[in-house]
Parts: C-alpha cells; sequence; structure tokens
C-alpha cells in the first residue's frame, strides 16, 4: 500500500508543476441534472473557438438507463461529477444520507461496517452501476448491503429514485469525450491518521476508442475504536463509441483489510472483537454493447454480461497452538448477470423493458421488469413493476406529481410489494406517500405523510447476530422540507421526518439542516476561475434501538451532530476542509459502537489536460 502511495503523490507533484493549457476554457459548474429540459440546450451554443486546437470531441460513451419518480420541486435527486466531491461524502452512505427518509448506520469510521435503510427499514435500498444490480452477496451481512464499498469516485452521477416502497440508486460511472489526455490528482489527509490518495487518466483515441484509468489508496487507524484499515480500489474502461453505436468493458475493484471493531465502549463490558477482523475484496465488471441514448429522444438498446463478486479470507488467524484447520474457511461468493433492455422516448413519455438474469449459488433467476413514465408541465406519471427482483419479491411501484399552478405542487407514491415466501420474507407489504409543496418568496416549503403497513425486515446482523430480522407493526409519519435562498449568495434547507412512535431499527425523529454559501465573486472577478463554497449543518436523530438477550433492548441514544464543509475552487484545482462532529460528540449509530469525535479532513482535488 505504502509503495502505491508514494508513487500517487509524485504523481501528483509531477502533475502540479505541469501548466494548465491556457487554451482550454475553465469548468463551469453545472445545475443539477433534474433542472434542466433536455430541449433547453441549443445545439449551437458551444462555440467552435472554445475547444483548444488538435482537440476533438468524440461521440459520448453510452449512458445506462435510469429513471426518476416524479419529485415535487425544492428536493435534491441528482448530483452530477463536481456535486459529488464538493458534497464532502467519502462513501455512498454519506451521499444518501442527505436524502429525506434514508438513515446511515456505521460502527466507525470510513473502513468499518455500515448499512443503509429507507423509511425505517434496513436494506430497502438497491443500487445499480451501469444498469448492473450490485446484490448484497456477503452472508454475514443478513441481505443489508454495506453500500461503504460501492466507490462514488469513479462515478459522473448518481441519481435517486424515491418510490415508497424502496429507494433505487442509480450510478454511472466517469466517461471521458475529448482526445486531449485529461488527468487529476486527489489528495486528502487529516484526522484518524487519514490519508487518502487519487489518480485519473482518461483520453478518447482518433478512431473513437476511449481509455480511463484511475485509482484510490486510503489508510486510516482508529485507536479508540479500530475498525479501521486500508484499502485499494482500481477503475478502468476501455471501448469504442461511433455514432449511435458503444461498445466497452468496464471494471471497479476494490481490495480491503479492516482491523477488529470495539464495542460498548460507552456502557457496559468491552468487547474488542465485537465485529471481525476482515481482508479480501469486491469486484464489479461488464462487457456492454448499447445503441442510442436513454436520455434522449427515440429507440435504444443495451445488452450487458456482468460479473459481481465479494471474497472474504478467514474471519480471524488461527487460535494460539493451533493450526489453519482451526480458523473458519475463506467464504467467496459470485454472480453473474445477463441484462438486455430497450426503451423508447418523446413526447414527454418514456417506455423501457428490462430482462435481468442472475446466475449464481447453484441456480438462476430470472426478473422481467417494465417501467413507463409521462412528463409536462403540468403532470408526471411514472410506473414501475418487475417479477421476482433480488429478493425473490414481485414490485409494483407507481408515482404522481400534479402542477397546478408553477407555485404549487402536489405528489403521491405508492408501492407494493409481495415476497415469494411469505412465511420466511413477511407478509405483502405496501408504502404510501402523500404530499405537497408550495413556493414562498423563492422557497420550496413542503410537508408529507408516509403510511406503511406491517412488514418483515433483515435487521442489521452485521453488527451483532441478536440485532437479526424482525416484524414491524404498521406505522404512521410525517415528513418536512424546506429549501431556497436567504439572500445573496446565502441559502438554506431541511428536511425531517417524525414516526408517531419508535420501533427496531427506525429512530423516532430524524433532520438534517444546512446553511450554505456559494459565491465566485463576480463583482470582483470577472475571469470566472474562482468560486467559494461553505456549509455549516446539522444532523439529529433520536434513539436507535434493536432487540438484545432474551426480553432486553439494545439502544443508542439521540444525538445532535454539527459539521463544516469548505471548498474554494481556484482555476481547475479545489482546495477543501470538512469538519465533522466539531462540536466533539460522544454518539453511536448503532448500539455499542462510537462514532468518531472531531474529524478534520483537508486536501486538493487538481485537474489537467496534457
Amino acid at each position: 500500500m505504502r509503495w502505491l502511495a508514494a508513487a500517487l503523490f509524485l504523481w501528483g507533484a509531477m502533475a502540479q508543476a505541469q501548466e494548465p493549457r491556457d487554451t482550454l476554457p475553465r469548468a463551469v459548474p453545472l445545475p443539477a441534472a433534474d433542472s434542466v429540459r433536455a430541449d433547453s440546450v441549443r445545439a449551437d451554443s458551444v462555440r467552435a473557438d472554445s475547444i483548444p486546437p488538435r482537440d476533438t470531441i468524440k461521440s459520448p460513451i453510452a449512458r445506462a438507463p435510469r429513471s426518476s419518480a416524479p419529485e415535487i420541486s425544492g428536493r435534491r435527486v441528482i448530483w452530477d461529477r463536481d456535486a459529488i466531491f464538493e458534497s464532502g461524502a467519502l462513501t455512498l452512505p454519506d451521499l444518501l444520507a442527505q436524502v429525506p427518509g434514508v438513515t446511515t448506520m456505521h460502527a466507525g469510521f470510513i473502513a468499518a461496517v455500515s448499512a443503509t435503510s429507507w423509511y425505517g427499514e434496513p436494506g430497502r435500498v438497491r443500487v445499480y452501476l451501469d444498469g448492473v444490480e450490485i446484490d448484497p452477496l456477503d452472508a454475514r451481512s443478513g441481505g443489508v448491503a454495506d453500500l461503504s464499498v460501492i466507490q462514488i469516485w469513479s462515478l459522473e452521477e448518481v441519481a435517486v429514485e424515491r418510490m415508497a416502497g424502496e429507494l433505487r440508486v442509480h450510478l454511472r460511472s466517469w466517461r471521458v469525450e475529448r482526445t486531449t489526455a485529461q488527468t487529476r490528482t486527489d489528495v486528502t489527509t487529516g484526522s484518524e491518521n487519514t490519508n487518502l490518495y487519487r489518480g485519473f487518466f482518461g483520453k478518447r483515441l482518433n478512431n473513437g476508442g476511449v481509455l480511463q484509468v484511475a485509482a484510490q489508496q486510503y489508510s486510516t487507524a482508529s485507536v479508540r475504536t479500530r475498525g479501521d484499515g486500508d484499502a485499494l480500489a482500481a477503475f478502468a474502461r476501455v471501448g469504442v463509441a461511433r455514432g449511435r453505436l458503444t461498445v466497452d468493458g468496464v471494471a471497479t475493484r476494490m481490495g480491503r483489510t479492516r482491523t477488529a471493531t470495539i464495542r460498548n465502549f460507552l456502557s457496559g463490558t468491552i468487547d474488542n472483537d465485537a465485529i471481525s477482523e476482515f481482508e479480501g475484496r469486491d469486484l464489479s465488471a461488464y462487457v456492454r454493447a448499447a445503441w442510442g441514448d436513454p436520455g434522449s429522444e427515440g429507440l435504444w438498446l443495451q445488452a450487458v454480461a456482468a460479473t459481481v463478486q465479494h471474497h472474504q479470507a478467514m474471519d480471524r488467524p488461527p487460535p494460539a497452538g493451533g493450526d489453519s484447520t482451526d480458523a473458519p474457511p475463506d467464504t467467496s461468493a459470485s454472480q453473474a448477470q445477463y441484462v438486455a433492455a430497450a426503451g423508447y422516448r418523446r413526447w414527454g413519455a418514456d417506455l423501457s423493458a428490462t430482462a435481468r438474469m442472475r446466475v449464481g449459488n447453484g441456480g438462476q433467476r430470472f426478473a422481467p421488469a417494465l417501467r413507463a413514465s409521462w412528463d409536462n408541465r403540468w403532470v408526471g406519471i411514472a410506473a414501475y413493476s418487475e417479477l421476482g427482483g433480488p429478493d425473490s419479491t414481485d414490485r409494483l411501484d407507481v408515482a404522481a406529481r400534479l402542477t397546478p399552478l408553477p407555485w404549487l405542487h402536489f405528489g403521491a407514491s405508492h408501492s407494493v410489494h409481495t415476497p415469494e415466501d411469505a412465511a420466511a420474507r413477511g407478509p405483502e407489504r405496501s408504502t404510501s406517500r402523500a404530499e405537497a409543496g408550495v413556493r414562498l418568496w423563492g422557497r420550496w416549503v413542503s410537508g408529507g405523510v408516509i403510511q406503511r403497513s406491517a412488514s418483515w425486515v433483515g435487521g442489521l446482523p452485521a453488527f451483532d447476530p441478536l440485532l437479526g430480522p424482525v416484524d414491524l407493526a404498521a406505522a404512521q409519519g410525517v415528513e418536512v422540507a424546506v429549501s431556497g435562498p436567504l439572500f445573496g449568495p446565502l441559502s438554506f434547507s431541511f428536511r425531517g421526518v417524525e414516526w408517531d412512535g419508535s420501533a427496531f431499527y427506525r429512530p423516532h425523529v430524524e433532520s438534517r439542516a444546512e446553511l450554505r454559501v456559494s459565491t465566485a465573486l463576480e463583482r470582483y472577478l470577472k475571469r470566472g476561475n474562482f468560486r467559494l463554497t461553505a456549509s455549516l449543518i446539522h444532523e439529529y436523530r433520536g434513539a436507535l434501538e434493536g432487540p438484545g438477550t432474551g426480553t432486553t433492548i439494545q439502544r443508542a441514544e439521540g444525538a445532535g451532530v454539527v459539521s463544516s464543509m469548505l471548498d474554494i475552487r481556484i482555476g481547475t484545482a479545489h482546495v477543501f476542509w470538512y469538519n465533522r462532529n466539531f462540536n466533539g460528540k460522544l454518539y453511536e449509530t448503532v448500539p455499542g459502537f462510537l462514532m468518531p469525535r472531531m474529524v478534520q479532513l483537508y486536501g486538493v482535488r487538481w485537474e489537467f489536460w496534457n
């Protein structure tokens, strides 16, 4: 690991010694992708002289299909590449924590085990990477995936689909279009003995070919709680795109180690091996042939052959005086996915069909899905149907948005999920959400009601086998949100959820408030090569409970945490400083697992066109 860190650091130093080309225009921050209509950008809006000499923009690499549920205004559901890095998120759960209805649980810092829930139900979050679903393959997770192992630094877009019954997260990997080579280095250091390095290289060839490689290495050490470690991840894409045709192959691999995690630091008997040490790797790779673009009007087709793998070495070394046969065996799980998708988009209508075949664990499972949506200025409607998903559950989701006036929105979503085995996975469950939003003096204020039927949830066994599956009673919650400008470059956002009572794995109340300033100082700096973004964030979560021994209950007390972020762009370089939990709060998100105190991370992201 150390030799790679040194190599990346040397690469960054060499890159910084280069002078960026004066002929390349500055990177102008783009609006959120969901706020730009497809027909709102003129085809001739790019000046011919804005492209540097001998540089050519090639046909874009195909994007994966993704859809979004109709949303009332005022809520962000899409992050482009710049927004992902400027969010301060190091992992996918960090980013999803900004989505209303998402609850994240951690056993420590970035290397530790994590879990994510939707409306209080662990495991109701599904992730698609370029159309390939990343299923939870680790048998120790109990079907609740650890999303922190999914790499976000190699993405160009994260989009969430907030259906009532589950959250679907669509990830699109990083692409390049120019024949001029794009290179970038990121260096981060800070608390918990954290050091992180990244390097990127991407280039299009004159014949339409593409070559992209990137790597990230990090290490962290926590003396108080452990659960620390290091990881080396790599991303690569090769292929060709000409006209509407794309043929490419993509692979993302992460090898990681983690020390044993300490538990019950605040109270009770300390367990120095509450979560055993880990050494293993995760891999997702695919080969794809695509014609057309799912984001443009017309017909598109895609065929993907993929593999998703998880490998874990033995949990712990053999006991003292024992031999290797005394240790738990290595465990490996792999799954092949074959995906065929087709769709057509025109006049605001979007129709698509997907056939997904999973092969693994000595069997195979076919999951067809249909999706239809129609959206215009007044009405948005979406419907999704899937048979035999990753957990053999049939799904039917519908969502709608009504906009009678530009300043008044109404929204609704309803989901019905029917497990194949009602005895093992609980009865048919349904979830409904109704909400309304109004714009007052340029600020969106919204509120809604969530109704959830009785359901079976998988629990949090990765943290503790006692935190296993439970049956939850029907529940009702209230969701509120506020977002918009205050004055000048200052804006404010708030979202909160409160339920009618406490239940296992679901905090009674959660909220997130952010005060944000973003300015380019246009009055004083005319060239547009500067931007300052700063945020002050307060996150509050009520107590989280889970089953214990016998009739006992495990409990993590509620807490409020204050954090801040600062990001300054100068030319093509970003200097940043993230300060998490700067009020030094002692708190847990899972009973017994202490979160880090006063984490400060700072560094630079620097991009060059060579």
